[in-house]
């Protein structure tokens, strides 16, 4: 699905407020202050991809507020902004940076934030579930408040790949493979997130992130098995079970749970994603469940609904 906003289809005068309802759309609440109050020109364009949501936003200089009322109203999500014409600055949780363009950062909408720029920008913005993002790299919130970088490595890969999306949805594809090119941005982003060298170089120590890379490796390889068990990862990483529950103290979520909540991501984006003809059962089993009334339940408690909801008829 696309959808274009411009202040130009508003009377003059009244693009303030056309501009807050546009970004409420298509974001979250967020308080809105004009730098100018005379003159402000805003764009909008923005595809759905599944869970995902890519947008292409253009404006004066703006500054938006997260504040406290609005945060946890709804279901956690993460913004992703790659400026591409000016610098913005970023505050959350205690933390301020500057992004320029060649650079990416994350806004987590559970807690106030305050971003801005100064100038007329011209920027990527990705909407993505917190959920989605949080089980391809842990915690979400220490990534929020950092710049990562999109000139070279994993950044330059995700970032070419956002050029790369824009021009194919013009072509108007499938519902299908929309959601795919939505779980393939979410990979790309979260590979980008873990190898940076910032997140590498951080208070976790080498030897427990090489244990963590090596374990996540091997899970998300093996989710079709139902028998990945913290006694089988242990084994086949020749650690101690104990060692294994230590490693993950930090996750907030034990071994069990952190497999469990893989594989019902997996199982809703390729519910998202699945061709005509594919059963729930199908992918069920394919995500290490089974039993299919258990998957159903689990499905439902976690996402609020049922695996029959998504599995609609593609076009």
């Amino acid at each position: 699905m696309f959808k274009h906003y411009h202040t130009t289809e508003v009377p003059q005068h009244h693009e303030y407020g056309f501009w807050r309802e546009v970004i409420a759309k298509n974001y979250f609440h967020l308080q809105l202050d004009f730098r100018n109050n005379q003159r402000f020109k805003g764009s909008l364009s923005a595809w759905e991809l599944g869970m995902v949501s890519l947008s292409k936003l253009e404006c004066s200089a703006l500054r938006y507020q997260r504040l406290r009322q609005h945060c946890q109203a709804d279901a956690p999500q993460i913004l992703v902004t790659v400026p591409l014409r000016s610098e913005v600055e970023f505050s959350q949780l205690g933390r301020t940076t500057r992004c320029a363009p060649g650079q990416f950062i994350l806004e987590h909408s559970d807690e106030p934030y305050e971003f801005s720029h100064g100038a007329e920008n011209n920027m990527w913005v990705i909407k993505v579930p917190e959920s989605a993002l949080k089980a391809r790299v842990g915690n979400t919130s220490r990534f929020c408040a950092q710049h990562f970088d999109t000139t070279q490595g994993m950044g330059l890969l995700f970032s070419d790949y956002l050029q790369l999306i824009s021009r194919h949805c013009d072509k108007q594809p499938s519902e299908a493979a929309l959601a795919l090119m939505g779980v393939q941005l979410i990979e790309l982003l979260g590979t980008t997130l873990r190898e940076d060298s910032s997140v590498l170089q951080s208070s976790v120590s080498v030897v427990r992130s090489a244990h963590l890379a090596r374990i996540d490796a091997y899970v998300r390889e093996n989710l079709s098995d139902p028998e990945l068990t913290p006694e089988l990862l242990a084994a086949r990483h020749g650690i101690s079970v104990r060692y294994l529950h230590t490693l993950f103290k930090d996750t907030g979520q034990s071994v069990a749970q952190w497999i469990r909540d893989l594989r019902l991501q997996r199982a809703h984006e390729q519910l998202m994603a699945a061709l005509p003809g594919t059963s729930i059962s199908q992918i069920a089993y394919a995500c290490g469940f089974n039993d299919q009334s258990q998957f159903n339940h689990a499905f439902k408690r976690r996402f609020e609904h049922s695996p029959g909801e998504l599995l609609k008829p593609r076009h």
